[in-house]
Order: C-alpha cells, then sequence, then structure tokens
C-alpha cells in the first residue's frame, strides 16, 4: 500500500481551484491539471457567491482580499422589455440581514485570479496545457492520468472539476461500460436555453451596486451594474430542448443573438442595443440542466458541474460545486486522520465518496429544479407562470418572499469545513445549521506540511 495520499484535481475553474485551497488547508497533497494554455484575466461575466460559501472564503483566508475586489450588490429591479418596471426590492441587503454576509459578486476573472494566486505553490500544482486522455487505475492503491502531451501523473485519486463537458466523467463512465455508457451519463443533461454572456462599460444612466433583470417571452436579461463595469447575461428560450453537447457558436451567431433584444429597455436612454456596443467581453453558449446518477467509480469522483448543472439566474451554480468541495474534502480529512500510518485502501475511499453523494445529491436535483423553475418562470414559459410572475408573485412579495421561503433554507444549510475556524463568521438573523468550527489544528504546520 503507497504510504503517500496524494489527489489529481481536474479543472482549473472555481470549483477546482478552491477544491485546492482546500486540500491545502487540510494537509493533503494534490497537483491539478488544466486543459487551457492560462488562466484568461479577461474572460467571464459576473458570478456570485452566497453568504454559505463566504463563510468557506473566511475560513480559507481569502475573504479580506475578496472584499477588496467583490461588486456589492444591493437592489434588484424587475422590469418588462419596454422598460416598463413591475417592482423593485432589496432582496440583496436581505441576504445580508438574513445570514450576516453579504452575496458577493465578482468579475469571474478577478475571483479566478485571487484563487490561484494566493494558493500555495501555485507554479508547482497547477499545470497548464494538459489535456486528460486516460484514467487507468494501475495498481490496487493508485490511478494514473495520461495528458495530451504525453505526460502522465500517478496518485490516489482524481477529482473531476472539469464542469458540464467534463473528460473526467466522460473517462470514467468509458471504465465502467464502453462508450454507450458514457452517452447515457452525457444526455442527463439537456438544454432548454441559451445564454449570452459579457460585460461592457457602465451605463451613467444606471443605478450601482443594482441588479436589472428584464422578464419576457422566452427570453430574460439579467444586468448587474458596478462601479465601472456592468455584467449581462441573456436567456433565449431554443425551440425545442437539446441534448446534443458542446455546440460552438461564432461572432455571427453573437452578434445575431444581441440583435434579436437591442431593444430591451432597462432605462430612459439605455437599450440592451447600448450596453452590446461598449461590451468588452462575450461568449455564448448552451444552458445545459441535469444531474447524473454516478458521482464516482473507483477512485475518481466528480464535484461541480461534471456532477450537477443548473442554470444561473439564481447564482447557484458555482455554489453547489463548492459545497460538494467542502463535504467530499471533510469526509477525506476524516478519513486520512484515521490512517496515521498508512493510506486508505479502496473500499474505505469509495465509502467516503458514497457519503459524499448520498449528502449531496438530494439538494443538487433540489437546486437544479429550483433554478430551472425560476428562469421558466421569468421567460413566461407558460400562461401560467407569467400570470404568477406579473401579477400573483409580486403581490406575495416577489423576490423578497422567494428568498425567504426558497433560497435562505439553502444558505442556511450550508456545510463548512470541518477543521477550520473562521476568523470573520457573522449571524444574520436567520442562524446556521452549522456553527463555527472550533478544531485543535495548527494551521501553520499543515500549510508547511502541504508546501
Amino acid at each position: 500500500m503507497e504510504d503517500h495520499f496524494r489527489v489529481i484535481v481536474v479543472g482549473a475553474g472555481p470549483v477546482g481551484l478552491m477544491a485546492c485551497h482546500a486540500l491545502s488547508r487540510a494537509g493533503i497533497d494534490h497537483v491539478l491539471l488544466e486543459m487551457r494554455p492560462k488562466l484568461d484575466k479577461e474572460a467571464g461575466t459576473s458570478i456570485g457567491m452566497w453568504p454559505h460559501n463566504v463563510r468557506v472564503l473566511d475560513q480559507l483566508g481569502l475573504l479580506d482580499e475578496a472584499l477588496d475586489l467583490y461588486m456589492p450588490v444591493l437592489n434588484k429591479i424587475n422590469l418588462r422589455r419596454d422598460g416598463t418596471v413591475t417592482s423593485r426590492n432589496d432582496m440583496f441587503a436581505a441576504i445580508q440581514r438574513n445570514h450576516g454576509h453579504d452575496f458577493m459578486c465578482f468579475h469571474r476573472a478577478r475571483l479566478m485570479d485571487l484563487l490561484y494566486r494566493r494558493l500555495p505553490a501555485n507554479t508547482e500544482r497547477v499545470l497548464f496545457n494538459k489535456k486528460v486522455l486516460a484514467i487507468e487505475e494501475t495498481t490496487p492503491d493508485s490511478v494514473t492520468v495520461t495528458c495530451g502531451d504525453g505526460s502522465t501523473y500517478t496518485g490516489s485519486m482524481v477529482l473531476g472539476a472539469d464542469g458540464v463537458h467534463s473528460a473526467v466523467r466522460r473517462l470514467m463512465n468509458r471504465n465502467v461500460g464502453g462508450d454507450s455508457e458514457a452517452e447515457k451519463e452525457d444526455n442527463c443533461f439537456k438544454a432548454s436555453y441559451r445564454g449570452l454572456y459579457g460585460y461592457a462599460a457602465r451605463s451613467p444612466q444606471l443605478q450601482e451596486s443594482t441588479i436589472y433583470e428584464t422578464h419576457g417571452k422566452s427570453f430574460s436579461i439579467q444586468l448587474v451594474v458596478a462601479e465601472k463595469q456592468q455584467h449581462f447575461i441573456v436567456y433565449e428560450k431554443l425551440d425545442y430542448p437539446t441534448s446534443k453537447m458542446g455546440q460552438r457558436f461564432t461572432d455571427v451567431h453573437r452578434d445575431a443573438m444581441a440583435a434579436r433584444f437591442a431593444d430591451v429597455k432597462f432605462a430612459e436612454g439605455v437599450t440592451f442595443g447600448d450596453v452590446w456596443a461598449t461590451s468588452h467581453w462575450s461568449n455564448m453558449s448552451l444552458i445545459e440542466e441535469g444531474t447524473v446518477s454516478r458521482w464516482h467509480h473507483g477512485r475518481v469522483v466528480l464535484v461541480g458541474d461534471a456532477a450537477h448543472k443548473m442554470t444561473p439566474n439564481s447564482g447557484f451554480g458555482m455554489n453547489s460545486g463548492v459545497q460538494g468541495v467542502v463535504s467530499l474534502i471533510n469526509r477525506l480529512h476524516e478519513l486520512l486522520n484515521g490512517h496515521k500510518e498508512m493510506t486508505p485502501d479502496s473500499g474505505e475511499l469509495e465509502q467516503a465518496f458514497r457519503d459524499y453523494r448520498s449528502a449531496r445529491l438530494r439538494a443538487a436535483r433540489s437546486i437544479v429544479q429550483l433554478c430551472g423553475m425560476y428562469t421558466r418562470g421569468v421567460t413566461w414559459d407558460n400562461f401560467l407562470l407569467r400570470l404568477a410572475d406579473q401579477h400573483i408573485l409580486p403581490f406575495l412579495g416577489g423576490d423578497v418572499m422567494t428568498l425567504r421561503l426558497l433560497l435562505s433554507p439553502i444558505v442556511q444549510k450550508g456545510e463548512v469545513l470541518s477543521f477550520l475556524q473562521e476568523k470573520n463568521f457573522r449571524e444574520g438573523t436567520k442562524g446556521y445549521n452549522n456553527p463555527p468550527q472550533v478544531v485543535g489544528l495548527d494551521e501553520k504546520t499543515i500549510l508547511t506540511t502541504v508546501i
């Protein structure tokens, strides 16, 4: 049996990088493989972190710097296509009142830069241009990953954080039952919407620290207005749902989609066409939804969008992935602490994976359904949803009511790392099911051991 436990993380998105931070603080050796040549410091629109994961940022020692980077959001304005305001609310200020921490909205590229830059020994542990081509359990105690450049990496387990088009998921399922099994699991995801993402120079007519959300027939737009920039996502319903993965879109597709919604009005003198004309970066993709049934096999396990994917309107995609990382690494930390002389065997490792899946599967499926229902509500998927969105829900309290009844309970149940303290714990009116952790670990010793 190997006497050194090592995790091979695949995918350098926010979830993969958060996993590396948690592994570092747990004293677990790891390496991260990323297929891209580098982190793009311009790419990405806004990405939100709910308060239960802000607690995790605090545990990882990243909160102070994150507070200097995030874009405060306090208010929300809901509109129709012609600019008619249907409601205004302080939903995001209410999040802070409920849970102590803000809903922290970041430019994705800046969050990624923080996570990479603050990762101990990042140039040694994060390896670029590493396209994963094969995963093989070479001994009873190890697994080997082969990359497109011919390099190989051997460890105790593989953690697939490589997104909805996961190579790790495909290879894991191919090892189980060939190409047909891989295709079956990939088909757990379906897209009913496409998305146009980007950011632009701020329109001075728009209110800072505010999310403008346009509701309409078969489309919706979210515009996050920060001090100097505004970040947008346009959702457009497809004519027919599809499970075809990996469709590529060109500049022509992006421009055509932007043109279809150029008349959407946010305020006097500001349309989406104006926003698009000043955009600095944009991308377009299908918006997949779904949850796979197989989250692990042998020494391979999936987290984040590789296991469950949801529409992004409610901001729970990355957050659900981070919660999966926390749940998994808590179990790995407990398992490894029980093996002072040797690493756990395959049976013990698979039991930890089963416990992780059992803890997260129901929540993941529920959040996928909740986010999908919200997207269908704001895009008026049918007459009843339009009636609810425009008349019933505003009468009952709208976004603030949704927060209180549906979203805050998710935050309250949020898991934190069981082996790290919170230096800046804050609790709002709702409280948390998992209180701050008080542990006797010497964090300086842990970091020294990992590095």
